[in-house]
């Protein structure tokens, strides 16, 4: 704050919170109300005019943006004004730290924090959003954290304020882009008009950062990043950070949908979706545990182009991690696909990657080698079953027990009647054949008892198998939720150390940066004092250097006048005393003294005239003799 003024307007500067390539934000004081607010500044003159405009606009549009919005997680603006080359907006001063400054330090805020501050911010959306204000710019560096971790909105200087009350030069035409790239929705990145779900669309992407500790849309530069956006999906959360819930995806899922028709239509629905999910209940309508809904009708055939492009994605899906050693691959593509052609081989396929069994792989070579006309056939006949019986739309096909146990009692119900039959024909055989045929018969006998032990033994291992997946299943469950829980502890303790380090670090910092200041205004106005000193001292070296200036070029001015006028004189001198002359000599010497002066064009005039009357006499000398000649008479001859 050293080169900057030390008041603005009726403000009091103290110091400096923070600087930037385009101004300073200053803390200060308001004397009339005596309360403290956060300045912020814009130097206009080293702005071109139009940029210059831009900025002041800027500043307006924010002051009457935030005007109408009286709100506990907004930031408020007080004022606004130029003084000289500055440009300022006066604002509630906040004694806290940007979310951005909390997540680039990965400070860790645990479910609840994460929850409640997303829930303010949604909040403070809602309610700009229902005054007519979308805000256009919703990042971590416009949330302040205030010291009770509240969170306030700030910098509505983009904002687009959607009533009558605008100016044509305050409203934002369609195919502008402005915002941060890194947060921007798909259409305010191409240019299309934007309304309140592009704010969520922009939360959504805060969300994603409080669960994962990442950015959904990564990449080199500002064009991959805003070509993800447009066209890729983020990883889901759990598959990041695994303590994350599958409803917060969903949230997240729904919040960062492309088509804004598939988002949130309001900041209030974001919120609540968020605190139910938070609660651990469905954050989604749609998603309800105990709904049971019947199938829709089955659609008719002009839908099935459709379903087929579905069954298409499916296959080429399946046909990518069936060969995977993986057990997530499988897990979602069982998330993606839960009515799918290989739901229920996949889920069988995770248990036992899960369990530690090899997977067994003659299925899926089977239904690996199935083409596109089975996918066809299945469509239609999947929905014909789908029509025919209601869906309980939460079942996990992950978790369906294996059909191996029920198909081997039914073989072995089966069983039981044919070794009847076979029976009854050996009889039959022992008494039209000898020894030979009923040796025959014991034998098929003995061959179908021992079939049956088999199946029994099979279905037995495949029950404990079943036994052995289930209780494998909850053991690592079990585990994941001690470690889960193991690891909160741990993360609340060091969170709780580095709070009182940074505490103790930002006392520290303060005190030292007090210091600094209080340095650094002495030598302020040592160095002014000494400015003014030598402004002075070079003011009047400069107006001495001028005067005598002013002397020299005087003096050489009336040099130049006299001489002007000397050499006026001689010209008016010989001027006069060859004017009345008849020679055309003496205007010719006038001419060539001076070629220029103010008689060389009289002194021309003479001259052609005394050429012509010479002219004209010597012609006419010429024309006597010949007259003369022509009056002699000659007489005649006799």
């Amino acid at each position: 704050m050293a080169a900057g003024p030390q008041t603005l307007g009726r403000y009091v500067l103290e110091r400096v919170l923070g600087k930037g390539a385009m101004g300073i934000v200053y803390e200060a004081l308001d004397p009339k109300l005596h309360r403290k607010v956060a300045i912020k500044t814009i130097l206009i003159s080293q702005l071109d005019e139009e940029t210059s405009k831009d900025f002041s606009m800027r500043f307006v549009r924010e002051a009457h943006a935030v005007a109408r919005l009286n709100h506990p997680n907004i930031v408020q603006v007080y004022d606004f004004g130029e003084e000289g080359d500055i440009a300022y907006l006066v604002m509630e001063f906040i004694r806290g730290n940007e979310l951005k400054s909390a997540l680039a330090t990965s400070q860790v805020f645990d479910r609840k924090q994460s929850v409640r501050i997303m829930c303010e911010l949604l909040d403070a959306l809602d309610f700009a959003h229902e005054a007519g204000v979308i805000h256009r710019d919703i990042k971590p560096a416009n949330v302040m954290l205030d010291g009770q971790g509240r969170a306030k909105l700030t910098d509505f200087g983009v904002a687009r304020v959607t009533d009558a009350d605008r100016t044509n030069a305050e409203r934002t035409q369609a195919g502008t882009m402005v915002g941060t790239p890194a947060y921007m929705s798909p259409e305010q990145i191409q240019g299309q008009r934007v309304d309140r779900r592009s704010d969520i669309f922009s939360a959504g992407i805060i969300l994603y950062q409080f669960l994962t500790g990442q950015k959904p849309f990564t990449g080199e530069g500002a064009w991959t990043v805003a070509k993800k956006i447009i066209h890729d999906d983020p990883p889901m959360p759990s598959s990041i950070n695994v303590a994350v819930s599958p409803e917060f995806d969903r949230v997240v899922a729904k919040a960062l949908a492309k088509n804004p028709d598939q988002r949130f239509s309001t900041a209030r629905e974001f919120a609540e979706a968020l605190r139910r999910a938070a609660e651990g209940k469905p954050a989604l309508p749609d998603a309800e545990p105990t709904l049971v809904v019947p199938r829709e009708p089955a659609v008719s055939q002009a839908t099935h182009p459709e379903a087929l492009r579905s069954g298409e994605m499916e296959l080429e899906f399946w046909r990518s991690i069936k060969d995977s050693d993986d057990p997530n691959d499988f897990e979602l593509y069982v998330r993606q696909f839960p009515q799918g052609v290989y739901a229920s081989l996949a889920g069988r396929k995770a248990s036992k990657l899960r369990s530690g069994v090899p997977a067994d792989d003659s299925g899926t070579r089977t239904m690996a080698e199935a083409d596109r006309t089975r996918l066809q056939r299945s469509v239609p006949r999947a929905e014909a079953e789908q029509s025919e019986r209601p869906v309980d739309k939460t079942i996990k096909l992950a978790d369906a027990p294996s059909p191996e146990p029920a198909r081997a009692e039914k073989r072995r119900s089966i069983l039981v009647p044919a070794i009847l039959v076979v029976l009854v024909l050996s009889g039959a055989a022992a008494y039209f054949f000898v020894m030979k045929a009923s040796q025959q018969s014991t034998a098929q006998k003995v061959e179908a008892e021992a079939k049956t032990r088999r199946d029994a033994a099979e279905t037995a291992k495949a029950e404990a198998q079943a036994k052995r997946d289930a209780e494998a299943k909850a053991q690592r469950d079990a585990q994941a939720k001690r470690d889960a829980e193991e690891q909160a502890k741990r993360a609340a303790e060091a969170q709780g150390q580095r709070a009182a380090e940074l505490k103790a670090k930002r006392e520290a910092e303060a005190k030292a940066q007090r210091a600094a200041e209080a340095q650094t205004k002495r030598e302020a106005e040592a160095r002014a004092k000494r400015e003014a000193e030598a402004q002075a001292k070079r003011e009047g070296e400069e107006r001495a250097q001028r005067e005598a200036k002013a002397q020299r070029e005087a003096k050489v001015q009336t040099q130049r006048d006299a001489e002007s006028k000397a050499k006026l004189a001689a010209e008016t001198s010989l001027w006069d005393s060859v004017k009345s002359s008849r020679k055309a000599a003496d205007f010719q010497k006038y001419l060539n003294r001076y070629p220029n002066g103010q008689y060389a064009e009289p002194a021309r005039q003479r001259m052609l005239e005394l050429e012509s009357a010479r002219l004209e006499e010597a012609a006419k000398k010429q024309k006597e003799p010949e007259k003369k000649k022509s009056t002699i008479i000659i007489p005649p001859t006799f």
